[in-house]
């Protein structure tokens, strides 16, 4: 089905009453801004939001396909991750600042956000908008358009693929899934990297707005309302997801499906040789590329960086001990460190409750 044609028009208004009201051309009001997180939890379950669409895409690198409709379906067991907690609370700390730096680099007008935003037509299609943005000029605000603030190290940013001429994918898809569902013409991300602002300003592409739509869709009434899980991608995410889903039950056995573990097996092993035999190729050629180099850390073409071989890498700590005894005394200390040997003979149950679980294939013959 595909999405109602956006306008723009006297009902494109901040929001001035409660839940229901139309707030964007095709956008009502789900739940108003600053609800108890229990409950925009509980709200955020009844659909697909901006964090999500990524995810179903199969383009995010924490979550996958099977993590979006473990969290739909209610399924999804709490796991705690402190590094991806305080991500999160730096992020939303820092978004008025983004915001206020952004209103100071554009011009615009940056508008709070109105709450969790709800299609009229999809009511699976959600959107949480960090804020709305409009001309200074524009006392009807019939222009409004979608701002998300983003906040990354230069790290983070780096690998995200930020200081480009266009924004990273995800923040792109994000913004333009919250233009899906609100029916608004351009949004705004605002990057802040370390301490300098990047934003970009994207038009609504209806395109790629039709092909969000249909993702949704197809994951919404073929998973989600089906209750049949999507097949496991092959992120680390979705690795580390199942090795969390299951207690394993020590030396359990099960009666799989033959058709499917032969072809998943052949499959594997054909891969497996591919892999291999590639391997070999690229060893071959990394080698012939820092012979080329010899005791240089950087390789030139016409005067420009083409590679490096620089000595960087892992400290080796086993041959500097071996290699200078002393000096490796001299620069050894205590840390903590876990008994393993002991909590293994004292606790076994304990022990094996936080040992990773390690997917075997054995080779044929």
């Amino acid at each position: 089905m595909k999405p109602p044609v956006p306008s723009t028009g006297p009902e494109a208004h901040p929001p001035t009453s409660g839940p229901g009201r139309l707030v964007a051309p095709t956008a009502r009001l789900l739940l108003p801004a600053g609800a108890p997180e229990d409950i925009w939890r509980t709200v955020r379950q009844t659909g697909a939001g901006g964090s999500d669409v990524a995810a179903i895409l199969g383009l995010d690198r924490y979550r996958g396909p099977l993590h979006v409709w473990q969290d739909k379906t209610g399924q999804l067991r709490p796991e705690r991750d402190v590094r991806l907690e305080r991500a999160a609370r730096r992020g939303h700390r820092l978004e008025s600042l983004v915001a206020e730096f952004f209103t100071e680099d554009s011009g615009l007008t940056v508008l709070d956000s109105p709450g969790t935003l709800q299609h009229i037509d999809h009511p699976h299609w959600i959107a949480n908008p960090d804020r709305l943005t409009v001309a200074p000029d524009d006392t009807g605000r019939d222009e409004l358009g979608v701002l998300e603030c983003k906040t990354r190290t230069w790290r983070s940013a780096r690998i995200e693929g930020w200081r480009g001429e266009e924004p990273p994918d995800g923040p792109s898809l994000q913004a333009h899934w919250y233009l899906t569902v609100t029916g608004y013409r351009h949004a705004y991300i605002a990057g802040l990297l370390d301490d300098d602002l990047v934003w970009f300003r994207l038009e609504r592409d209806d395109e790629l707005c039709q092909l969000l739509a249909d993702a949704v869709d197809e994951f919404w009434q073929h998973h989600v309302l089906t209750g049949i899980p999507p097949q496991p991608d092959g992120s680390k995410a979705t690795a580390d997801l199942l090795a969390r889903m299951w207690e394993a039950e020590q030396d359990a056995t099960a009666d799989v499906d033959p058709v499917e573990t032969t072809l998943l097996l052949a499959r594997r092993r054909e891969l497996a040789a591919r892999a291999a035999e590639l391997g070999g190729d690229l060893d071959t050629v990394d080698n012939r590329l820092r012979a080329l180099l010899g005791e240089a850390e950087v390789a030139l073409v016409g005067g420009r960086p083409a590679y490096t071989w620089r000595q960087n890498g892992t400290f080796a700590a086993k041959r500097f001990r071996e290699a200078e005894p002393e000096l490796a005394a001299a620069y050894t200390r205590s840390v903590p460190a876990v008994d393993l040997d002991r909590l293994k003979a004292e606790r076994p149950e304990t022990y094996r409750q936080y040992r990773a679980r390690r997917l075997v294939v054995p080779t044929e013959g």
